[in-house]
């Protein structure tokens, strides 16, 4: 097994941006704790789709 980890870097790095974003976005302030969960969840999982169409997951760095 090979694991890219770069790759692994930047999902971290897109995922924690997500949440920094949401949690502190003053759109988000008097959304629902559920709600914002949700934002979350599609802010994610589009960001690391588009990261992986453009860097696919082990073709190196």
């Amino acid at each position: 097994m090979n694991f890219d980890i770069p790759h692994m870097l930047a999902s971290g790095l897109i995922i924690f941006a997500i949440i920094a974003i949401i949690d502190h976005a003053s759109a988000f302030e008097n959304v629902s704790k559920g709600r914002k969960t949700v934002f979350k969840f599609a802010g994610i999982f589009v960001a690391i789709i588009i990261l992986n169409l453009i860097w696919p997951y082990g073709t190196g760095t």
